[in-house]
C-alpha cells in the first residue's frame, strides 16, 4: 500500500484546494466522493466523461451478501474496470440502528441481518479487512455511531470506544482517516479529534453528523470543527448533505465530502442546472413539448447528445432506467463542475463573490 500524500495548494479564508495522492491516483481537492451506487448505473467510462473520480460503495451490504466471508470480496477497481479513488462505506449507523442495546459491545457491534435474520457481529478488526479486500485506496476508522442529539454520557461513551478502535487502523495510518464523534458537543468533538491527532493518522473522517440536521446547526457544527484541525491533513465528511450544506462545508475548509445529490435528484426526476443552483422537477407537464436541452451551458453526454427536456419527460413518466441514466449523467456532471469552478474561485481569491452569485440562481 501507498502511503497517502496530501498538499495543499490555495486557500482563501478557510476555504483550500489540494492535491490527493494515493496508490498512482490523484485528485484534485475539494471533490465530491459519488455515494449514490453509481458504479451500478454507470460504466467507468460514463462515470469519467462525468468528471467523477471517487466513488463510495457500500462495506456492510457487501460482506453481508457473502455471508460474513471477507476472502470471497474482491477488488472493485478489477471488478468494475474502475481507475478512479474508491471508498468503502462501513455503515455503522446502519449497523447501530439494527442491533438492540445488549448488542452494542466494546469490541464491535451484534445485528440481525434483515435479508437472512442471522445475527451478524460487525467489528473494527472485521471492516478493516473489508476495505482492504475492496481495494479501498483510504481506510477509515470504526466509530460507535450515537445519536447526534443524545444525552451526554451516551456521547462521551461514544468518543471514548471510537478513540479506542483508532488502534485497529494504526498499522495503516499511513492510509486511514480517523473518526470524529461528539454529537454537537464542542468540547468532545474537540477531545476526540486530539485522539485522532495522537493516533497520528493521515487525517480525519468528520462522523456523526446527521444527514437531517438543519442548516443553522450544521454550520455552527462545521466551523467549530475545521478550525481545531490539523491543517495538512485531509478533511473528509461522509455525510450527503443538502446543496448549500455542500457549499458551507466546502467555505469551511473541507476537502472530501459525500454526495448521493446527483444520484437522488436523477431518481426523482430532477436536473441540476445552473451548476447544481436551480433543480428542474421533469415530471411537470409543462416539460412534455420543451424541445430545449437541459442546460444550454453544459458540456455533459446528455446535453451533447441533443436529449430534449420533452424527451426526458417521456422516458421519466414512464419510468424508464435510460431516463434516470441520462439524469445521473448530467446530475454528476454539473456538480463536478461546480467544484472545478469552486477551486478556480478559492485560486484567484473570488470564493465569496462566486458563492453569492451562484446562490443568487436558486
Amino acid at each position: 500500500m501507498c502511503k497517502l500524500e496530501f498538499t495543499i495548494n490555495q486557500s482563501d479564508h478557510q476555504a483550500r484546494t489540494g492535491l490527493l495522492q494515493v496508490n498512482g491516483r490523484q485528485i484534485e481537492t475539494p471533490a465530491l466522493a459519488a455515494s449514490g451506487d453509481e458504479l451500478a448505473k454507470l460504466s467507468p467510462i460514463q462515470l469519467n466523461q462525468a468528471g467523477v473520480s471517487v466513488v463510495k460503495t457500500s462495506g456492510l451490504k457487501r460482506w453481508l451478501k457473502y455471508d460474513s466471508m471477507t476472502e470471497k470480496l474482491g477488488d472493485l477497481h478489477r471488478f468494475f474496470q474502475w481507475d478512479g479513488l474508491l471508498l468503502v462505506d462501513l455503515e455503522t449507523e446502519e449497523a447501530y440502528h439494527l442491533a438492540k442495546p445488549r448488542g452494542k459491545k466494546h469490541d464491535g457491534v451484534r445485528f440481525h441481518d434483515p435479508a437472512t435474520r442471522q445475527l451478524k457481529f460487525w467489528q473494527p478488526e472485521t471492516a478493516l479487512q473489508v476495505q482492504e479486500a475492496l481495494g479501498a485506496d483510504i481506510f477509515q476508522s470504526f466509530d460507535q455511531a450515537t445519536d447526534y442529539y443524545a444525552p451526554v454520557d451516551d456521547l462521551k461513551a461514544g468518543v471514548k470506544q471510537t478513540s479506542d478502535w483508532l488502534s485497529v487502523v494504526k498499522p495503516q495510518k499511513g492510509q486511514s482517516l480517523g473518526s470524529i464523534g461528539g454529537g454537537g458537543l464542542k468540547d468532545l468533538r474537540t477531545a476526540s479529534i486530539k485522539a485522532v491527532d495522537e493516533a497520528e493518522l493521515s487525517g480525519y473522517r468528520l462522523s456523526g453528523i446527521p444527514n437531517n440536521l438543519d442548516d443553522q446547526e450544521f454550520s455552527r457544527i462545521i466551523n467549530e470543527i475545521t478550525p481545531k484541525l490539523e491543517e495538512e491533513k485531509l478533511r473528509y465528511l461522509p455525510a450527503a448533505l443538502s446543496f448549500d450544506q455542500m457549499i458551507e462545508a466546502i467555505l469551511a475548509g473541507v476537502d472530501l465530502i459525500d454526495s448521493n445529490l446527483a444520484a437522488k435528484k436523477a431518481a426523482n426526476g430532477i436536473a441540476l442546472v445552473n451548476q447544481g443552483a436551480t433543480v428542474l422537477h421533469l415530471d411537470r407537464q409543462h416539460f412534455s413539448f420543451d424541445s430545449e436541452v437541459l442546460d444550454r451551458q453544459c458540456a455533459c453526454a446528455t446535453c451533447r447528445a441533443g436529449y430534449s427536456r420533452a424527451l426526458l419527460h417521456s422516458l421519466i413518466t414512464n419510468h424508464s432506467f435510460y431516463g434516470e441514466q441520462l439524469l445521473l449523467q448530467h446530475n454528476l456532471f454539473t456538480l463536478n463542475k461546480l467544484m472545478s469552478s469552486l477551486r478556480q474561485a478559492i485560486k484567484y481569491h473570488q470564493t465569496k463573490k462566486f458563492v453569492q452569485e451562484l446562490l443568487q440562481n436558486q
